[in-house]
């Protein structure tokens, strides 16, 4: 499987939830014919994720600041979406708002590329108005585990 060789675009890119969670957390897991996702319609922007780790750091009376990597954190953010109450994606993604419980989301790139991921929502926000301004929703998603990539074929 071949990653990209140049810049790649957001633009087409398929947003999908699951209310089911894969036996394991990897692509044979999340790529089992038992994971059934439902496509989020009329995306605008998905959030920023990926490993990214505090600096830490101890100061000490006498010599160098030492510095460590802290914690691993995957990402949280808004995902922005045209408001559209019937659309199943968007159902599942109240629903996911108003439980404790841990979704899965499988993101589709143009070339092909699947991105998988553990995630919570944290929110189902309506936007504010405005003139002209279209009704939105956000959902603050957080990931929860190491995304899971699949090269594209």
């Amino acid at each position: 499987m071949a990653a990209h060789s140049d810049v790649a675009s957001f633009t087409d890119a398929i947003y999908a939830i699951s209310a089911s969670l894969p036996a394991t957390y990897d692509a044979a897991g999340y790529g089992a014919t038992a994971m059934v996702y439902t496509t989020i319609d009329k995306v605008e922007s998905f959030i920023p994720y990926g490993a990214k780790r505090p600096i830490n750091k101890f100061t000490p009376v006498r010599g160098a600041v030492t510095k460590y990597k802290g914690a691993p954190d995957y990402g949280e953010g808004d995902m922005v979406v045209g408001d559209m109450p019937l659309d199943a994606g968007q159902v599942i993604l109240k629903a996911a708002d108003a439980s404790p419980n841990h979704y899965s989301m499988k993101i589709t790139y143009p070339d092909g590329e699947v991105h998988y991921l553990d995630v919570i929502v944290a929110s189902w926000e309506l936007s504010g108005s405005g003139e002209g301004k279209a009704m939105t929703r956000t959902a603050m998603i957080g990931v929860c585990r190491a995304p899971v990539i699949v090269a594209a074929p």
